[in-house]
């Protein structure tokens, strides 16, 4: 069984349901504005301005709600968030113990939006200084943990070593590793970790994450019980399964979601839904349908197991058979992203550096679609020509430039070119009377 530390909590502001019965205590989202009865009643325009203040107050209360949340621990709202526990466990005691993680959707008439949090330790040192792996859920949605409590590694509290002689530190343990620095003999070592053939100690001083070789250190007898890292780690939640509604919301605010920050420095390799995806630095999810789960990069970029780079400002879909839960049988190829799923990595960017402020950790940018530019037709030009020019979508030009007649591209005419950067795709789906003029 793992390991635990008589310091160790599970602080779950929520309203738990547990395979064995396990509840913690819940705590509200105070929002004057949420108390608004009779919300049906009111006109459709009130209504949408009216969600959309609810979906912002509880995405700004995470701060508040979150503030001192610490390494393998769990933030949520009431009562719109429900957290259950694996099997046989009692006293929940972090992360590990969590057997799934269920968020709700708006409810207009008590004035609640579900929003949770899950702050990850990872396999990153107690010496990391910085947020681990930040996990928000907002809206209809939830997570499954897939990694057994009883096989789940904890990385503790370093050890004291020195090297034996002069010595160098490198980037990753292996046969031929990017060395990082160099030290002297006798020179002082915390080492957290070993990996897993045995041969290499991870090296964590002063926010340092490095590698060392065994036998070039001191050796101490508790090394036997470190934790052994390799790609397959076990820690929490690193095998998980996400799934969210795919109901229209009340305002596009409402939208589900699940996004995962990993530290920028620190990518992250994740099995979600069953695939196995490479993550750095934010990403989100949202389950277009009931077969199909969107993955949208918002910063940084994510690697699937096919070898598919997506980078921020890029989505890929994938398709979903339902067993146990949902599997993703595979992703489709890059395409750029919507403005609803840029908002949407938008939403929780805000909200998770709303969150770094007020623990001192920095504070991030999304990926947004550059402003609208305008084009002067010239001799030649084509609705093709032009899109390639302005790296831009065939589509998306003629979309933006309906009006009652269809488009006539004389030498002149000064055309709406949305998104300019995006990426160039052809026609598409046009409208058939979207013409060129003679």
């Amino acid at each position: 069984m793992r390991p635990r530390r008589s310091g160790d909590h599970m602080p779950t502001q929520t309203e738990s349901q547990a395979k064995g019965a396990s509840s913690v205590t819940c705590l509200r989202f105070y929002t004057a504005l949420l108390l608004l009865a009779c919300s049906s009643l009111l006109p459709a325009r009130a209504q949408e301005d009216l969600c959309a203040e609810i979906v912002e107050s509880a995405l700004a209360s995470v701060p508040q709600i979150c503030a001192t949340l610490g390494r393998d621990q769990l933030c949520v709202s009431h009562p719109q968030v429900e957290a259950s526990y694996a099997e046989g466990v009692q006293e929940p005691v972090s992360a590990a113990d969590l057997a799934k993680v269920q968020s709700s959707g708006l409810d207009m008439d008590a004035g609640h939006f579900g929003v949770a949090l899950l702050h990850l330790g990872a396999s990153l040192p107690q010496t990391y200084t910085g947020p681990g792996v930040l996990v928000l859920l907002a809206g209809a949605a939830e997570i499954i943990n897939e990694i057994d409590p009883a096989a789940a590694i904890e990385i503790s509290e370093p050890l004291n070593t020195a090297a034996l002689r002069e010595t160098t530190l490198f980037r990753h343990p292996g046969l031929i590793p990017e060395a990082l620095a160099t030290v002297a003999a006798d020179d002082l070592l915390l080492v957290d970790a070993i990996d897993d053939a045995g041969d290499w100690l991870r090296v964590v001083n002063e926010g340092m994450i490095a590698w060392v070789e065994r036998d070039h250190v001191a050796r101490l007898k508790a090394m036997d019980g470190l934790p052994k890292l390799d790609l397959g780690a076990a820690f929490p939640f690193r095998a998980l399964s996400i799934a969210t509604s795919s109901e229209y919301p009340a305002c596009a605010q409402a939208a589900p979601m699940v996004a995962i920050q990993t530290p920028a420095e620190r990518p992250l390799s994740l099995t979600v839904n069953g695939v196995d995806i490479h993550i750095g630095s934010l990403v989100s999810f949202q389950q277009a349908h009931g077969s199909a789960l969107s993955l949208t990069v918002h910063r940084g970029k994510a690697t699937t197991v096919s070898g598919t780079i997506v980078r921020q400002g890029e989505s890929v879909i994938g398709i979903l058979r339902r067993e146990r839960d949902w599997r993703a049988l595979d992703w489709s190829g890059a395409l750029p992203a919507s403005e609803a799923e840029i908002a949407r990595g938008q939403r929780a960017q805000d909200a998770l550096n709303r969150l770094a402020r007020v623990n001192g950790w920095g504070e991030y940018k999304t990926f947004k679609h550059p402003p609208a530019t305008m084009h002067a037709v010239e001799r030649g030009d084509s609705l093709y020509s032009i899109a390639r020019l302005y790296d831009a979508s065939v589509a998306d030009i003629i979309l933006a430039n309906l009006r009652d007649e269809p488009i006539k591209l004389y030498v002149g005419t000064k055309l709406v070119i949305p998104n300019p950067g995006s990426g160039f795709a052809g026609a598409g789906d046009v409208p058939l009377d979207a013409t060129r003029g003679d």
